[in-house]
């Protein structure tokens, strides 16, 4: 056995180092960002950093679909090229939407409410003198010579266009038209067989509606409608003035003159 030597010192020096390495590397490492050296410099820890992050995969028993279901509602857009020269329009009314509920507010100050418990409402505008909502169930209209929304009810349509103008408001689906008309507060429902909407645009009393195959012209305070077939035919233009309305389809131009309330049909090329 050697005397005199001591073990302490050596055992110290090993448990130090030891103690050391296994400490050194819980350090957070703190590295400035090269970026920004005129601004404040920002550390960020590096320690694990680098682990693997397994992302968490959806239970399949859940049935939740990648992709919602969406009803669209998009704002109409007119192929014939719409000359009409519009007036300048101030909208008289305005809604707000409250708990389940939409209240409306007339020029004259009433205040017309809707409840909407039970639906979703996808759209919902006011615009001139009126105010439209459109739900998954029912289109609702409301204009300043109004009492309550009135209501026109919609089943098994997933796709809308809506047209506002300043006293109609046109809803239309692949297969029907929703027509909203202000001065009588009413709903007119117009079927499209075989056919698609083109054109959509209202100026004071008068509404007119091209589709592709037919002209229609509807007189808002008697609600009358006039048809004229287009006979395979393209509207490429149209324009309504005070006193009549032009649609205009290569060298044949159809007017409608307000004072006849009828179709007239003029040769362009003569």
């Amino acid at each position: 056995m050697l005397r005199g030597f001591r073990t302490f010192p050596f055992f110290t020096a090993v448990s130090f180092a030891m103690g050391f390495y296994l400490t050194v590397p819980f350090f957070p490492m703190l590295v400035a960002n090269p970026d920004l050296l005129e601004s404040d410099i920002y550390y960020y820890d590096t320690v694990g950093q680098n682990r693997n992050k397994t992302p968490r995969k959806p239970n399949p028993d859940l049935h939740v679909p990648s992709v919602p279901v969406k009803h669209g509602v998009t704002v109409f857009s007119n192929i014939p090229n719409d000359k009409t020269a519009y007036p300048f329009l101030q909208t008289t009314i305005n809604f707000v939407e409250a708990h389940f509920a939409f209240k409306a507010f007339l020029s004259d100050g009433t205040e017309v409410s809707y409840s909407t418990r039970g639906e979703h409402v996808r759209y919902s505008k006011c615009y001139g003198e009126i105010c439209i909502i459109v739900s998954q169930k029912n289109v609702l209209g409301v204009s300043n010579s109004s009492t309550e929304w009135e209501k026109g009810h919609i089943f098994g349509e997933e796709r809308y266009e809506v047209a506002m103008g300043h006293r109609a408001a046109l809803v239309a689906s692949d297969r029907k038209l929703y027509l909203y008309n202000s001065y009588t507060n009413h709903w007119e429902t117009i079927s499209l067989e075989q056919e698609t909407l083109r054109g959509f645009a209202n100026l004071y009393d008068k509404v007119a509606i091209i589709t592709s195959r037919r002209i229609l012209v509807v007189d808002l305070p008697s609600e009358a409608q006039f048809e004229q077939n287009l006979l395979l035919r393209g509207i490429y233009q149209f324009e309504m003035r005070d006193g009549f309305i032009n649609f205009y389809s290569g060298d044949k131009l159809w007017m409608f003159r307000h004072q006849t309330e009828a179709f007239e049909e003029v040769d362009l090329t003569d």
